[in-house]
């Protein structure tokens, strides 16, 4: 009869699932934004499933009986709830094989064991937001994308089968305990490795694939409205009172919201002063646009030649003749501030503007 091993005093396994150069741009201004918090954090339900590896290492009482295989292959089903955007609980059940046993050098027979149980879930550093403690922007932990390191601690039950083995099952609660990496797309789908170890004498090394249900809201903040700096021309006292001073044309930015083209009214009005400065001279223009990094990259791509010809298309209706300008569009390579945070993001949502 196989007895107690180190920890529970049963044969058992472990299961688990396992730019650019930046511009300075010369314009001030606020912005107010929704914050990806864990106030506003969406609880989302998912599925997972997957298969590992199992290494278990029992005792036996006596010589005579020993373990021939401490490795086999397992697979589990499991549902989880994200509570908030570090906490994460999850349900388990799996199927974790058998340890195959003998007697005085011949196969007795084998043990088989399933596992189910609850755990708790701890999201502890994101590629994207960094620690998940830490006061910073919390995206990548928001939408559960990008790649992410947890823990696991949790409770769980074993049910052991033999048909030619005797065995002892002293305790068959035991505690559960992982480390994984996760990786989230943004359509929910999201791939885990993890180890996790069953009291001190199972571990169980897996990879799985997991579905998370309903959507979460991109964070749009309100537009920004910058102030342009015009430079200051200083005027020598001897200058004669007749001759005028002129300051340069400084061109506008122009920003837009998320996922749009269209020039908001407070912009329409830079640019109808900025064209009508520009008919005083044959100077040519560029206009450059650009987007974030939300979306995908041929996407924005598309988007930031709409937001050019957009301005393009207004100079032109206030008499900027249209062989002096030109368009181009950088989609999201250009960025001048931090795609990781909302203000960031509103900022690298423009159009510039450049004269020569």
């Amino acid at each position: 009869m196989i007895g107690s091993n180190r920890q529970n005093g049963m044969i058992k396994r472990a299961m688990g699932l396992l730019t650019c150069t930046a511009m300075i741009v010369a314009t001030s201004g606020t912005a107010t934004a929704q914050e990806a918090t864990s106030t506003d954090f969406t609880k989302r339900l998912y599925v997972n499933g997957g298969v590992g590896i199992t290494r278990v290492e029992p005792e036996s009482p006596t010589d005579a009986l020993t373990i021939s295989d401490d490795s086999d292959s397992g697979g589990h089903l499991a549902i989880g709830y994200d509570l908030s955007r570090m906490f994460t609980v999850e349900g388990y059940i799996a199927d974790l094989g058998a340890a195959d046993v003998d007697f005085l050098g011949t196969p007795a027979g084998s043990v088989d064991y399933q596992v189910f149980g609850l755990s708790l879930l701890g999201y502890l550093v994101n590629s994207r937001s960094g620690f998940s403690l830490m006061d910073a922007d919390t995206e990548g932990l928001f939408r559960r994308e990008g790649l992410s390191l947890y823990g696991r601690a949790g409770i769980g039950h074993m049910e052991n089968d033999s048909e030619n083995v005797d065995y002892v099952r002293d305790y068959a609660t035991h505690a559960a305990f992982g480390l994984g990496l996760e990786y989230g797309f943004r359509n929910g789908v999201a791939l885990r490795t993890e180890l996790m170890s069953m009291d001190t004498d199972a571990k169980y090394l897996n990879v799985g694939v997991l579905k998370r249900f309903g959507s979460v809201p991109v964070a749009v903040p309100a537009a920004v409205v910058p102030t342009v700096a015009v430079a200051q021309v200083a005027v020598e006292p001897e200058l004669p009172k007749e001759t005028p001073v002129v300051a340069p044309v400084v061109p506008p930015l122009v920003y837009f919201e998320f996922d749009r083209s269209e020039i908001n009214s407070e912009d329409a009005l830079k640019l109808d002063a900025f064209a009508e400065a520009m008919q005083e001279n044959e100077l040519e223009i560029m206009i450059d646009g650009h987007t974030d990094w939300i979306a995908p990259e041929q996407y924005n791509m598309s988007l930031s030649i709409r937001r050019a010809e957009a301005v393009y298309n207004h100079l032109a209706s206030k008499g900027v003749a249209p062989e002096r300008m030109t368009t181009m569009g950088y989609g999201e390579t250009r960025p001048i501030s931090n795609n990781n945070t909302a203000n960031g993001r509103a900022l690298n949502r423009r159009v510039e503007i450049q004269i020569r």
